[in-house]
């Protein structure tokens, strides 16, 4: 009894820091927060903050892993998917259901979120990629695989930062066809090479 109360203070202690830096982070890079000011935001002592995470770092980190847990599972319940269309469409509709904690993921990180939320579904998306693509050779295929997600993580960025006045349906088309668009120039450069 006593340990199940410890560990549902510990979860609470938890969850209310990472709440705090959200909100924090909204208005300040993670390298201006001090503990002391995320302390007095959570409403809990600095013991209590340490006795959790090494420092802010760690505890942002911490935010990150378990949001990309929640879309690992997310789009794991969402399987199998046919083609990228329904992933791409897959993650966006994710990242439109979960828009504050993203805004603030999104455009006041100072790492590369977006790059970690996308390595997650690499297995995957590669896969269909390749299902899509007759004939390539790993390691272009690899470089074009880079270049659409970066160009996907532009549009994602660049939504959030427009604050997501187009609905996710319609966003997601624009990733998806220019993603075809891609893979239809790549498969052509392809076609007359050979």
């Amino acid at each position: 009894m006593q340990q199940e109360k410890l560990h549902r203070k510990r979860a609470y202690s938890q969850k209310v820091l990472k709440e705090a830096l959200l909100k924090l982070l909204v208005d300040q890079p993670l390298s201006k927060i001090t503990v002391q000011k995320l302390c007095e935001t959570a409403d809990v002592n600095r013991t209590t903050f340490y006795s959790n995470f090494e420092d802010i770092f760690a505890l942002y980190r911490q935010v990150q892993d378990d949001f990309l847990e929640q879309m690992a599972l997310f789009t794991q319940q969402q399987k199998p998917y046919a083609d990228n269309r329904a992933l791409i469409c897959d993650i966006f509709r994710f990242l439109y259901e979960n828009m504050d904690s993203c805004r603030v993921l999104i455009l006041h990180s100072e790492d590369a979120f977006l790059e970690r939320l996308f390595a997650l579904q690499y297995d995957v998306s590669r896969t269909l990629m390749q299902e899509s693509c007759d004939a390539f050779d790993p390691d272009s295929f690899d470089y074009l695989y880079t270049f659409r997600v970066c160009g996907i993580i532009g549009i994602i960025r660049k939504w959030f930062h427009d604050g997501l006045k187009i609905p996710y349906e319609q966003i997601a088309d624009y990733a998806i066809q220019s993603s075809d668009a891609l893979l239809y120039s790549w498969k052509e450069a392809h076609r007359s090479n050979d």
